[in-house]
């Protein structure tokens, strides 16, 4: 295990635990975004260099001298970082994979979502599918090529949507984040809804005719539609204060008029789509 150090932001006064990898280099408060430069590592003490476990000790700080959205991980802990607590974490997780990975994460994650929506389209399975007009079997059984096209197209539209939404916002706020921690951020969000599709999916697989079965289905089903869309609320309130810099105050009422936006916008072009699709027909 790597030794982790730690230092105090200039300006919030956190702690910020930091790895030997980023002694030396300027970085991103995880807590409030402000610049600070790391230092370098302490000169080890003579006669315990010998003695792996006491210097350890001595490098290592407390666990609970930092929490995790105050430490700067490695770029192998940055999703794993950014998954455990996408909350608080973010910034943190973006500044461990680093630019680059940053930026293909994000557009990873933004791309999994329409191809899991079609694949759970394709199954038959009634996700947000119900949106434009296709639900379950009865769905799959009338699908054309366009009714396929349709659903990819209404998907990455509402990834579009979000995306510009908040790049709108960014922009609003002095464009002080990239473009490409906005788009992971995006990912990040959609990340519930991707789990609500991969949950209708694997339903598809199974012929359940018991009633009772179904009862119980019915209430995991709810279950998991509330859960996946309060997470997707509240990823949307982290990215537009934690990501995006807003005070809690201002996200609190950002939120609700960033999700109002976004339905919309989605259920307007979902419809036009619709409609160019019945003429293909």
């Amino acid at each position: 295990m790597a030794s982790r150090f730690k230092t105090r932001c200039p300006h919030c006064k956190s702690n910020i635990a930091y790895e030997a990898e980023h002694a030396g280099k300027p970085a991103k408060c995880p807590t409030c975004k402000g610049e600070v430069q790391i230092p370098k590592i302490p000169p080890v003490v003579p006669g315990l260099v010998a003695s792996g476990s006491h210097s350890s000790r001595l490098s290592v700080p407390d666990s609970g001298a930092a929490s995790k959205h105050q430490m700067l991980p490695s770029a192998e802990g940055g999703m794993g970082l950014a998954f455990s607590d996408p909350m608080d974490s973010q910034a943190a997780a973006m500044y461990g994979l680093g630019k680059e990975g940053t930026l293909t994460w994000g557009f990873t994650l933004c791309l999994v979502f329409p191809i899991v929506s079609w694949l759970a389209f394709w199954r038959g399975a009634a996700t947000l599918i119900t949106l434009i007009g296709r639900e379950g079997e009865e769905g799959l059984q009338k699908a054309k090529f366009l009714d396929h096209l349709e659903v990819v197209v209404s998907m990455s539209v509402l990834v579009v949507i979000l995306l510009g939404v908040l790049f709108v916002l960014n922009a609003m706020h002095g464009k002080k984040v990239p473009l490409r921690e906005v788009l992971f951020t995006t990912g990040l969000i959609l990340l519930p809804l991707v789990g609500l599709a991969l949950y209708g999916l694997g339903l598809s697989f199974f012929k359940i005719k018991s009633a009772d079965a179904m009862e119980v289905i019915g209430y995991v089903t709810t279950f998991s539609t509330l859960l996946s869309l309060s997470s997707f609320f509240l990823l949307v309130f982290a990215a537009i204060t934690s990501v995006i810099g807003y005070s809690k105050k201002a996200g609190f009422w950002l939120t609700p008029a960033v999700l109002i936006v976004v339905i919309v916008l989605f259920g307007w072009i979902s419809k036009l789509t619709s409609e160019i699709g019945k003429m293909g027909n």
